[in-house]
This record gives C-alpha cells, structure tokens and sequence, in this order.
C-alpha cells in the first residue's frame, strides 16, 4: 500500500495554528464598534477549529497506517512511539475542542480557547517529531526503501550501505542525458 500519510500531515499543523491566530484576535477584539469583526474572527476560528479536528482524525489515522507499513530502522521506534502518541493525544485535543465550539456558550470561551492554543502547541510539537523521523532516519523516503539505511538493522551509521538505489542513479542518467543538473560544459 502507498504511504499517503504525508499527503495530509501539513493540513492539522498549519489549521490549528490559523485557528488559534483567529481565537485570538476574535478575543482581542472586544468594542461594540468591532462587533462584526469580532464575529468574523469567531466564526473563521470555529470554522478552521472544525477542519482542524477532521484533518488530525484523517493524519494520524494514516500516520497509523504508515508506522506499521513504512519500511523503518530499529532504532527509530521509540521517536516513532513518542511522535504517536503525542499526535493522539493533539488529534484529541482537537476533537474536544472541535465539540466545545459547537456545544458551549459564549461565557464559556475560555475553554474554547485553552483548547485551541493546547491543540496548536500539541500538534506542531508532535510534528516536529515526524520531521526527525524523516530527515534522522529517512523514513518513507528512497534512502529506506532502497537500502542506503538499514530497515531491520540496529541504524549503525557506520554500516550505511552508501550506494544509491538503482532507481535514483536512473533518474540521475535521465536527468544527465536531458542536460539537467550535472556540470556546464
């Protein structure tokens, strides 16, 4: 199967932390002559709040595919065990923060608030584990998939297998061959 986790895992980031710029300046906003803003701001947050939770049940849902399909060193798994459990527990941050925006009252929006800021901060510090994951142990990249890092290994740098993958060097003699890359003559 396709790894399409990383289709989806820049959605829940960037719409938590567009919720939470909107949650706050729907609270800055607080003048009777702001009254429309201030709804707008409201509304946008709710709105971003909503697609936020939807986003992190469909990433982590496929995040869950992935650690369990995605060829990984050894080595990896207790960032993996760590980066899973925090994007749980933000994907359920969202959802609870998803449903007090649609089930409470406006005298309770603070909790609303606390929420979205816990459910930004989570996620975002989640993702910072995904991107180690990535650009540490060259998960779901070819440097796994083609051997350059050993998937069942202890992840001993100093048994890297160097060679690049074939299907790297063919795309490299494409690109030669169509005069991309390589040295100006």
């Amino acid at each position: 199967m396709q790894n399409i986790h990383p289709l989806f895992v820049h959605f829940p980031v960037s719409l938590s932390l567009t919720a939470f710029l909107f949650e706050v300046l729907y609270l800055v906003f607080r003048s009777r002559e702001n009254s429309s803003r201030r709804n707008s701001f409201k509304v946008v947050a709710a709105v971003l709040v909503v697609l936020t939770a939807i986003a992190a049940v469909v990433t982590a849902t496929t995040g869950l595919i992935a650690g369990s399909t995605v060829p990984h060193p050894d080595i990896a798994h207790p960032l993996m065990d760590t980066h899973k459990a925090i994007e749980i527990a933000g994907t359920l941050l969202s959802i609870l923060a998803a449903l007090s925006i649609l089930f409470t009252k406006d005298r309770l929006k603070w909790i609303r608030s606390l929420l979205v800021l816990a459910t930004a901060v989570t996620i975002s510090y989640g993702a910072s584990y995904g991107g180690r994951l990535v650009f540490t142990y060259g998960i779901g990249t070819a440097l796994v998939k083609g051997g350059m890092v050993d998937s069942t290994g202890s992840g001993d740098m100093d048994n890297m297998n160097m060679t690049p993958p074939d299907s790297i060097m063919h795309q490299g003699k494409a690109f030669e061959q169509n005069g991309i890359g390589g040295q100006s003559h």
